[in-house]
């Protein structure tokens, strides 16, 4: 691939020290870790690549660092922000990975922004609506596309057995729950709670690459290892490429999404429920819309058989690098 851009910091939040003056989630330590790896041996596996890689150091040094990656550490104490803009100004590129929770994907993409380098992100405008569950299934119905229907907690819920309640901008299984009687559950703290009747299906997932003109490449048609307790889900990781006998009907759903939602542009992952059984339903629902590099990344180079990396990459360059600030990095 040639490309203006030699050194990409790499920033994930739950690894990168934005918590380093708090608690780390164990939660989600094992999926942040896995896209962490997946992204950094891409980038290194490109020709004149270097990857800065952002680390809280209260935690191990990562096992995957190559000789090509330098560790930009956080410790607690620090003011995380400012030893990102730091080490930003010393690369060429930014490749920021953040939860929607909160609107730290868009605050975050914001402050790289704000240094002047390239970001491999999307949008502001479709983070923000792709951040809000509600916002996304309305955006998406609006345009022909079956979500599940999703109402703000408090309102008439949609009919159904059972429903499904998890904040508006929750990230994977974290807060979801499966409700019997909608109008006794009270959510466990404040926030902005949506409801949603639990459909039933496969739980899948598809990655893709959208272009500056909103084209659409399937990257990967993925099932998810989500298990249904009595009252929650539990998340045990993405099967990469595990549905590809269903790319035929997913294709063109990529396609639609990605129409649905100008500013999508990179990697964008869509969480949806399969339904390829029952006529009456006639296929996949989506769940949501993750504007950023997600779980199902890991393994995807594998899979595929090329590196994806070097395509997403390509579509953030600019002739504005300055190449001479390599030299400054040997």
């Amino acid at each position: 691939m040639e490309n203006s851009l030699r050194r990409v910091l790499v920033c994930e939040y739950v690894t990168g020290g934005a918590l380093c003056n708090g608690p780390l989630p164990t939660d989600l330590m094992d999926e942040a870790n896995a896209m962490v790896a997946a992204l950094v041996g891409d980038l290194v596996a490109l020709d004149g690549i270097h990857v800065t890689l952002c680390w809280d150091n209260r935690l191990a040094p990562p096992p995957f660092l190559p000789d090509r990656v330098a560790l930009c550490p956080v410790a607690p104490g620090e003011d995380h922000e400012t030893r990102w803009r730091d080490a930003a100004a010393l690369c060429d590129v930014v490749w920021p990975i953040a939860p929607e929770s909160d609107g730290l994907l868009g605050h975050v993409a914001a402050l790289f922004r704000g240094t002047g380098r390239p970001v491999v992100a999307c949008a502001p405008d479709a983070i923000t609506l792709a951040s809000s569950k509600t916002a996304t299934a309305a955006r998406l119905v609006e345009h022909g596309i079956a979500a599940i229907p999703t109402v703000p907690f408090g309102a008439p819920p949609p009919p159904a057995a059972r429903h499904v309640v998890k904040p508006d901008d929750g990230a994977g299984c974290l807060d979801t729950f499966i409700v019997n009687d909608i109008a006794a559950w009270r959510p466990p703290h404040t926030g902005r709670w949506i409801v949603q009747p639990l459909v039933e299906g496969v739980a899948c997932s598809l990655s893709m690459l959208v272009d500056d003109d909103g084209g659409v490449r399937l990257l990967g048609c993925n099932r998810q290892r989500v298990e249904r307790g009595t009252d929650s889900f539990s998340f045990h990781g993405v099967e990469v490429g595990a549905m590809e006998h269903r790319r035929a009907a997913w294709e063109p759903l990529a396609r639609a999404i990605a129409a649905a939602i100008p500013g999508l542009r990179g990697y964008v992952a869509v969480d949806l429920i399969d339904r390829p059984a029952d006529p009456e339903l006639n296929g996949p629902v989506v769940v949501e819309v993750n504007p950023r590099l997600s779980v199902g990344y890991s393994g995807l180079s594998r899979v595929l058989g090329w590196n994806p990396a070097g395509e997403i990459l390509a579509l953030f360059n600019t002739t504005s690098a300055d190449l001479g600030r390599e030299a400054a990095h040997v």
